[in-house]
């Protein structure tokens, strides 16, 4: 099955009535919570957002905070098609819905490798990535490269939406932020199961603990926590029984958070 146009019609309707943007905000203001302790909450951070998305909320929400933001990502370069062009119209929507002007900064959006980061070492006080690391097919040389350009004492903030989690799959027909309802014709956590909707995007298909050790080899860890539960009200006990390879807490974490520092 394909995705369809009035698949993204409704995508694109909850840019437009604010429910992404305000968890796109509160997204902010966690990360804010997180790193303000280490990083301090009223200077101006070089920031790198790792894998920023065609619709950057994070990148324009930093870059009206003031700080000296990049954003590095494939998707950064100009398409002339209508997906392009349709996510050009939601980036307009979301930052007129922000208060800024709708004309966006673009000499600091690369179109780069995450493997290969183009900027040199000890560059950044911060790294944030939001949304995408389950999309990177080569985690290691990611983490190492986040190393890579960090400076001493930087930090890393990586919030990971889950494989395991029910919308793990990333079908834009379980699009719904936190998930609460399977579409008609789904079966919940399809993607862990009979696989029956197709894996439209990239994904590593990785595991909490995975992520774990693999930042826990490069960075003191400062904290690592579950920041949204989902479909806990789906998980029958026969379902469990069936995913009993997975526990209960990886199953209903949608967005994992792990934030680290560089070792001076």
């Amino acid at each position: 099955m394909s995705i369809t146009c009035t698949e993204y019609l409704r995508y694109g309707w909850q840019i437009v009535i604010g429910s992404r943007i305000q968890g796109e905000i509160q997204i902010s203001e966690e990360r804010k919570g997180d790193v303000s302790a280490y990083l301090g909450s009223h200077r101006e951070l070089k920031i790198l957002d790792l894998g920023n998305g065609a619709l950057r909320p994070q990148y324009t929400i930093l870059a009206a905070e003031g700080h000296n933001i990049f954003g590095v990502d494939l998707v950064n370069r100009p398409t002339a098609n209508w997906l392009g062009a349709a996510y050009k119209i939601a980036r307009s929507t979301m930052r007129w819905k922000l208060g800024l002007s709708p004309i966006e900064r673009m000499e600091r959006l690369i179109c780069g490798d995450v493997t290969h980061l183009p900027f040199p070492t000890a560059s950044f006080d911060l790294v944030t990535s939001v949304a995408a690391f389950e999309h990177f097919l080569q985690v290691p040389e990611v983490v190492s490269e986040v190393l890579r350009v960090l400076k001493p004492g930087g930090v890393v903030y990586a919030r990971i939406h889950l494989f395991t989690s029910p919308s793990g799959g990333h079908n834009i027909r379980v699009a719904e932020v936190p998930l609460r309802h399977v579409p008609k014709g789904v079966e919940p956590w399809d993607h862990l199961r009979k696989r029956r909707l197709p894996l439209d995007v990239p994904l590593n298909e990785w595991r909490q603990d995975q992520y774990l050790k693999e930042f826990g080899k490069h960075f003191d860890l400062l904290k690592h926590y579950c920041a949204m539960r989902e479909g806990e009200e789906l998980l029958t006990p026969d379902l469990e029984a069936e995913l009993s390879t997975y526990r209960r807490d990886e199953l209903t974490c949608g967005a994992y958070v792990i934030v680290g520092r560089k070792p001076l």
